[in-house]
């Protein structure tokens, strides 16, 4: 399922997350990316990978993905969980209001 996140959305999360367009295998080990995982995505042996690098990546692309997904049920979960309590307190108006 997370596979199929728009390249450029992917992109925008990750420059989001990661707070730059390349990632240093220090910003990468933060994000749960193992060294070896970032050496094996180094395809020019720089030290860092650029966005195109990540996405190239089967395995990276995965894993942003995933947390690009888990994001979004996070902010669902929340956003639900507000309008739980908004309904609630919606409910508890109403019912003091007829006594």
């Amino acid at each position: 399922m997370s596979a199929n996140i728009n390249a450029n959305v992917l992109k925008n999360f990750i420059i989001k997350n990661i707070g730059s367009n390349h990632l240093t295998e220090k910003t990468a080990q933060k994000a749960g990316i193992s060294k070896e995982q970032f050496e094996e995505a180094n395809v020019d042996e720089n030290k860092y990978l650029e966005l195109d690098e990540i996405l190239q990546d089967s395995d990276l692309y995965e894993q942003f993905a995933t947390m690009y997904v888990e994001e979004q049920d996070n902010k669902k979960a929340a956003k639900d969980e507000e309008a739980e309590k908004k309904e609630q307190t919606e409910i508890k108006g109403k019912n003091g209001a007829g006594v």
